[in-house]
């Protein structure tokens, strides 16, 4: 099971490839649902579809009230802290984008993937191909994904080693 931020949702649906998701069972948040269902945003038809499927955790006020004080106190969005909660509650891998969320998951030994690390795992499973896989990368770019050259250039070399 993942539970899904909405980064890796919003770059996903803006390049037409939410559908490396569905071999996965996915999880979030009402907050993350609200983040990414925005009318008039591009790729709300598709996120609308998407989340047909997805299982949105309504949180109690209480789980609500720790991710608030999670959020003060390690400096992140209340909507990443109420994700990061989720994830630990349910004991599922973390999908997301963002840098502050992933070393705060693993400080609290909740597994991260990057949305690298799906791309990566999927051409592993061989779910994409090697072409595939890199085009969803340079899409990913493209559409605003930041990726530091040095790490593209890592999955690149990683992408080239697959068999």
């Amino acid at each position: 099971m993942i539970a899904i931020d909405s980064s890796p949702l919003i770059h996903l649906s803006k390049i037409g490839r939410l559908d490396i998701l569905e071999s996965y069972e996915l999880i979030t948040t009402e907050s993350v649902r609200e983040e990414v269902i925005v009318e008039g945003k591009a790729g709300v038809s598709r996120l609308k579809e998407l989340f047909k499927r997805v299982e949105v955790i309504k949180l109690s006020g209480e789980d609500i009230d720790t991710a608030s004080s999670v959020a003060k106190s390690e400096d992140v969005h209340q909507a990443d802290a109420e994700l990061l909660l989720l994830a630990k509650m349910r004991n599922c891998t973390l999908l997301t984008n963002d840098r502050a969320l992933v070393l705060l998951a693993r400080s609290l030994g909740i597994k991260v993937w990057w949305v690298t690390t799906l791309i990566l795992n999927l051409m592993k499973a061989g779910r994409l191909s090697k072409e595939e896989g890199k085009d969803i990368l340079d899409d990913l770019i493209m559409s605003g994904m930041k990726i530091e050259t040095s790490v593209y250039i890592r999955i690149l070399r990683e992408i080239e080693m697959m068999g």
